[in-house]
């Protein structure tokens, strides 16, 4: 029996017989695998996040309100170009011309640090600090939406089971990576685990939902 676990508008049906496949025969829900089930949940997350994405960040145009997250996370440290660049694995040109645009639209200014006037850290404007209050409000809806229903214990628990499921996954992908050792492990560009906040699932939603910074400026060239 095989489905389409990307064809939309199908609700998944049970069939009495489960040597029959066809039309409106799919698995039960306890049949799906459950790295299926998560992707599916992650793609109703993004459409509602990309539904109800905030005019501020609509504004602030593709690739800038992730970047603007990352500087928000990052406030109490001196964030500079190359950090930028690695965080989101672009070249040197690309970054300078993202972050001049976003200079230009009022979103950052780059300020000189004492021990090294050549350097300058990059800081949000008070314009870039209500798009990440609307984005952090936007991302509380969809946490408040996903878990309605759900009793603090359960919660709880379901968070337990998750962090057990990353345990797994990161456990294979190390013994992947020792049996395929011309690949690299996965791993966060910054090498920190990711934020929870309501904010960074916003943002990190937006990074995928729409093009990529690479995308924005062929684009806009």
């Amino acid at each position: 029996m095989t489905y389409d676990i990307n064809q939309s508008g199908i609700t998944p049906a049970v069939c009495r017989d489960d040597s029959r496949s066809g039309h409106g025969c799919a698995p039960a829900s306890d049949q799906i695998p459950l790295g299926v089930e998560i992707q599916r949940l992650a793609r109703a997350v993004r459409r509602y996040l990309g539904l109800t994405m905030p005019a501020s960040a609509r504004e602030a145009t593709d690739g800038n309100a992730s970047i603007i997250m990352f500087l928000d996370h990052h406030r109490g440290d001196e964030i500079f170009q190359h950090d930028i660049e690695t965080r989101f694995c672009i070249t040197r040109s690309t970054a300078s011309r993202v972050l001049t645009r976003m200079e230009h639209k009022g979103l950052i200014i780059r300020k000189p640090v004492a021990r090294d006037a050549r350097l300058k850290r990059i800081v949000l404007t008070q314009k870039a600090d209500r798009i990440v209050a609307d984005l952090i409000s936007n991302g509380s809806r969809a946490e408040d939406s996903l878990t309605a229903g759900f009793t603090p214990d359960e919660l709880v628990r379901l968070r337990g089971y998750l962090a057990r499921l990353h345990r797994n996954m990161d456990a294979a992908l190390d013994t992947a990576a020792q049996t395929q050792p011309t690949r690299a492990p996965a791993q966060s560009a910054t090498g920190q685990e990711p934020s929870h906040s309501a904010g960074q699932l916003a943002a990190s939603i937006i990074r995928n939902n729409h093009t990529t910074i690479e995308e924005e400026q062929e684009r806009n060239q």
